[in-house]
């Protein structure tokens, strides 16, 4: 039965891909059937060299899948969701990414799919859905990429709140671009998100070191 994770952030640039990718050579070496799942990317002139590369190339040994399936709305425009696809003529269809999903899980059966979403939690998918609509579509859990820097207690708290709110389980954080020796301010913000958000960080990474604790992670996976 496949562990499946929709890999969420407090914002954009905020290092999902990066912290995806991490995830994935972590299950993957530990001998973990995995497949990424980008359901929709903009700003795509070449779909091999998207979010979904990104991955491969820091976790190869990631299942092959069609990207048709992998990444059913890929659009040109650089912007949210809704819009690229506004411009390009279509509307993203949330039964479109869920078939997609059940898909990759009756042909591939994985052991773990991680899917990856564009921005945070509101971003709009069109003019009726978010991204938060896709994990409480498939009910399947979240695990949310926060920074380390200040104001990140904010923004995560409020992410946590938010999916809750929506029915979506909040399986823990991963907290992104941890310095080697944090001060003070980044350990108190790290103590205050486990307070206040009632949940568990899974993971620090440090930016371009992969994983520096992962401990967290041993309980998920």
């Amino acid at each position: 039965m496949s562990q499946t994770f929709f890999v969420t952030g407090t914002g954009t640039d905020i290092g999902k891909t990066y912290v995806t990718s991490l995830l994935a050579k972590y299950t993957t070496e530990r001998g973990l059937s995995t497949a990424v799942m980008k359901p929709a990317q903009t700003g795509m002139t070449d779909p091999m060299n998207g979010d979904l590369g990104k991955v491969k190339a820091v976790a190869p040994g990631i299942l092959d899948i069609p990207l048709e399936l992998a990444c059913p709305y890929c659009l040109q425009f650089e912007s949210s969701p809704h819009l690229a696809a506004e411009l390009s003529g279509i509307e993203i269809d949330l039964t479109k990414i869920t078939r997609a999903y059940h898909e990759i899980k009756a042909k591939f059966n994985p052991d773990v799919i991680l899917l990856e979403s564009a921005g945070g939690i509101y971003v709009p998918l069109n003019q009726r859905q978010i991204m938060a609509d896709i994990p409480a579509a498939l009910g399947i859990p979240a695990i949310i990429v926060a920074d380390a820097a200040l104001g990140t207690i904010n923004h995560t708290v409020l992410t946590i709140n938010e999916l809750r709110r929506r029915d979506v389980e909040v399986r823990g954080v991963i907290v992104n671009r941890v310095p080697d020796e944090p001060g003070i301010l980044i350990r108190d913000n790290l103590k205050m998100i486990e307070k206040f958000g009632k949940v568990e960080i899974l993971a620090q990474a440090g930016t371009g070191k992969g994983f520096i604790s992962d401990l967290g992670l041993r309980h998920i996976f």
